[in-house]
């Protein structure tokens, strides 16, 4: 599988940042310079973040403020590398790779149909983009339960929701941990909110000064009898060091837009000029985008962007065998459609063979898989998620449901064929819907089917409106 990559010199990253990214374009590349890269664990072998391979055996890992080992990393988790790269801009050596969750506690209150739930007061929200421990079968937001112990790694969204890259669940007993900026604080009782939650951090002294919205992580082992967590640390994040001219990446959600060539992405001011180059793939910009953004910054700490990329909602799935593989373009097709994998797709293997490292090499015909993404504007679907599963006897797509003509329609260019009286029919708050309200209301809309494929024709036997 071909990886690419785009080195980023910076003089220091403390805060561990939330993100993610899409494929890299040409930066500085071999300068054997001191290199950062902060973003989601694509792939093992050593590990794959951003599109560069680093090997980690002489590496210092910590995975939430403790010293661990690379086997104890999981696609999906956010982390921050720090090291080298080799001149060929594809591999590297890492001193470092760390590891901070957003929130890990109990789950208090779900809701399926928003696609959310909530830890220590946090508001997780489940997108196309998240990936389930091997545990949650199946993986998504239903099989959650209140009670469910979790840690999340994520990024923040404008409303201080965790927009989760993977849901871990965590055993009994575990550190109750949450990251986010300090709101009304109160040195006299020595206390804090981040968002609903109250932090009481009496008993210890904090890292650095606190003040309101500054980003710290808290981290406890009990609340009190009035709900707030019992800090036995608290952390103050610092942010990207930002020596003038050093270079910078930051892949994130934009939480405050003025205009193309002015936004903010966790916390760090962007601004574009005449040279920037565009890559936004059909999106148009503004809160709550997911963007990657490459540059330097100038003698004010702000980020002069050499390059914006945008990255589409990963909202369309495949599941189900794989038809063929073609390793040297980085596609392969599942139930007909052609799935194109690159450099920052995620890849994991939770069949039985458990593999690792796994990539797109390893996949097999008849292997059962699920591949989420976005359309391709050519078809088929660009993946920003392979999983290897195991096998089940249903089928599914999932896409904008088109050439409605009941009692079919179209997903991801497959022909669905429905019956009124074999078919379960959903509306977005899974309540049952009529064939004729079903096809009233799906065109234009996400729907997700399951059923079989036969001769190219997908005979489904749920067919539902995804909220």
């Amino acid at each position: 599988m071909k990886r690419k990559f785009t080195t980023i010199v910076a003089a220091a990253v403390l805060l561990l940042a939330s993100c993610g990214g899409p494929t890299r374009l040409a930066g500085i590349q071999g300068s054997g310079s001191p290199a950062v890269a902060s973003g989601p664990i694509t792939g093992f072998g050593s590990i794959f973040v951003n599109g560069v391979e680093y090997a980690t055996s002489n590496a210092q890992i910590r995975i939430d403020d403790q010293p661990g080992a690379e086997s104890q990393l999981h696609v999906g988790q956010v982390v921050t590398v720090t090291g080298s790269v080799n001149s060929d801009g594809k591999t590297g050596t890492a001193t470092q790779v760390t590891f901070s969750g957003d929130v890990a506690g109990p789950i208090t209150r779900i809701d399926t149909a928003a696609g959310t739930f909530v830890v220590l007061g946090e508001t997780v929200r489940v997108s196309g983009s998240t990936l389930f421990d091997d545990n949650i079968q199946p993986a998504s937001i239903a099989s959650l339960q209140v009670g469910n112990i979790v840690e999340v790694s994520g990024f923040q969204n404008t409303a201080g929701e965790i927009v989760a890259s993977r849901i871990q669940l965590q055993a009994a007993g575990s550190a109750l941990e949450v990251k986010g900026i300090v709101q009304s604080l109160d040195m006299t009782a020595h206390t804090f909110h981040v968002n609903t939650l109250t932090v009481d951090y009496s008993a210890i002294t904090p890292s650095a000064s606190l003040a309101n919205g500054a980003t710290v992580k808290a981290s406890g082992s009990m609340l009190n009898a009035a709900g707030a967590l019992v800090a036995t640390r608290v952390d103050v994040l610092q942010g990207f060091g930002r020596t003038a001219n050093a270079q910078g990446e930051i892949d994130g959600l934009i939480t405050t837009f003025t205009s193309n060539s002015d936004f903010v992405i966790n916390g760090q001011r962007v601004t574009t000029n005449a040279t920037t180059q565009f890559m936004l793939n059909g999106v148009t910009l503004a809160v709550n985008v997911r963007v990657e953004v490459d540059g330097s910054f100038d003698a004010s700490g702000v980020l002069v962007a050499n390059s914006v990329q945008a990255t589409p909602d990963s909202a369309s799935l495949v599941r189900g065998l794989v038809d063929n593989v073609n390793a040297g373009s980085n596609t392969l097709s599942v139930l007909g459609v052609t799935i194109t994998t690159s450099s920052d797709t995620e890849f994991e293997d939770k069949s039985n063979q458990q593999m690792r490292p796994f990539n797109l090499s390893d996949l097999r015909t008849n292997d059962y898989v699920e591949a989420r993404g976005a359309p391709a504007q050519s078809g088929g679907l660009n993946a920003s998620i392979l999983v290897r599963d195991r096998p089940e006897n249903h089928s599914y797509l999932q896409g904008t449901a088109s050439n409605i003509a009941s009692p079919n329609l179209t997903v991801l260019g497959i022909m669905v064929v429905t019956n009124p009286l074999a078919t379960q029919f959903s509306g977005p708050d899974g309540g049952i819907l009529s064939a004729a309200a079903f096809f009233s209301q799906a065109l234009n809309k996400t729907v997700k089917v399951r059923g079989t494929l036969l001769a190219g024709v997908f005979t489904a036997d749920q067919a539902q409106i995804v909220p």
